[in-house]
């Protein structure tokens, strides 16, 4: 279940352009993650049904509308305001907006793309993490991809700190103001239980998914899983 409430968040408090701005310059990679996924995303067939879980603004949502053609999503989020920016953002596309921790919803079947960037990490600890990640595998048809972009930690411990020094430096570079700084470093710090890449990938490849690191950058990663 989701480690924390739609108020601890940064967002909650926020206008949406401003925590877009936010959400770029405190995820190191972020646009070169979004970039991974339109290469991925342009190779889907046309009508392609699309579960966005912790869809947000809909930042990600919009980039892949923009590039596949025809898709229907199904966007979660717990957080109404969060859905409520993402429906001005992605007007005109075909959606369906569900309110809800979507660790526990129910989700549906026979999806082609399963897609979670920069929220998947809010799921807690390692057991809820591995629960839902199964649980995102018996929702997609056989042959169905599974687009994850998350924060995540290292085993070795001396890269783990090393990267985690990275991040953080990143949030001193692009943060506008002290309180911006503050707040996303204590977000960081306190809000975001990572677990390792390797854990991930031991996960999926478990739970039958094939499975290929896209894109890393300090705790920034891309992974990829076909079912």
């Amino acid at each position: 279940m989701t480690n924390v409430k739609p108020t601890e968040l940064n967002y909650d408090h926020y206008e949406m352009d401003k925590y877009d701005e936010d959400i770029v310059n405190s995820i190191p990679g972020h646009r070169e993650l979004h970039t991974e996924i339109i290469k991925i995303v342009s190779k889907i067939n046309s009508n392609p049904l699309i579960l966005d879980l912790g869809v947000g603004t809909g930042l990600t949502t919009q980039v892949i509308a923009k590039n596949t053609e025809n898709p229907h999503f199904i966007l979660m989020d717990f957080s109404q305001k969060m859905l409520d920016g993402a429906k001005k953002k992605l007007k005109g596309f075909d959606c369906e907006f569900i309110l809800g921790d979507y660790s526990t919803l129910d989700l549906p079947k026979e999806v082609d793309v399963v897609v979670s960037v920069i929220g998947f990490h809010h799921q807690g600890d390692d057991k809820n993490k591995e629960q839902m990640l199964k649980k995102i595998f018996d929702c997609l048809k056989k042959g169905g991809i599974f687009i994850l972009g998350d924060l995540m930690t290292y085993e070795d411990k001396e890269l783990s700190a090393l990267n985690d020094a990275h991040h953080y430096h990143f949030l001193v570079e692009k943060a506008k103001d002290e309180k911006t700084l503050k707040e996303w470093a204590h977000h960081h710090k306190y809000l975001n239980p990572l677990s390792s890449w390797e854990k991930h990938i031991k996960w999926m490849k478990e739970i039958g998914f094939k499975t290929e690191i896209k894109f890393q950058k300090y705790n920034t990663f891309l992974i990829l899983g076909k079912k």
